[in-house]
């Protein structure tokens, strides 16, 4: 299948260097490319709604799983990093409520779209700061 302009790809900019926490990321991502996939193919709403609550189910998983590696790292921001990941669940909640109050396969593309802006922010803005404390502690990106 031919890459889409919807589609986000993976590449070493969005790499934490903790191959755990890059594996759950490039799963989180191909969630969004599915996501969109679905919505510009216009597969039923139904179809939409579960892929949406698996995305936000493992979204919810990594955050957590981020979280507990941020805290044994000794990172000093996990609480502000953890305040980021709830404020970002919620967001994306938002984004699914509002693509299953709709019915126009329009707003389902916009609203797809802001998922996937919301995810590329978060992995180039907060998660690199991690990557950079990370480096600075121990020469390298992970443990």
């Amino acid at each position: 299948m031919e890459k889409s302009e919807w589609e986000i790809a993976w590449s070493d900019c969005l790499s934490v260097g903790v191959a755990e926490m890059d594996e759950e990321h490039r799963q989180f991502i191909s969630r969004v490319n599915d996501l969109n996939k679905s919505i510009i193919g216009s597969e039923d709403k139904a179809t939409v709604e579960r892929m949406m609550d698996l995305m936000l189910m493992e979204a919810t998983h990594h955050f957590r799983h981020e979280q507990e590696l941020l805290a044994r790292w000794k990172y000093p921001d996990t609480a502000a990093h953890t305040t980021t990941h709830a404020q970002l669940a919620a967001q994306f909640a938002r984004v699914m409520k509002e693509i299953e109050e709709s019915d126009i396969s329009f707003v389902w593309a916009l609203k797809g779209l802001r998922l996937k802006q919301l995810l590329v922010e978060h992995l180039l803005k907060e998660d690199m700061k991690y990557r950079d404390f990370l480096r600075e502690q121990t020469g390298h990106a992970g443990q």
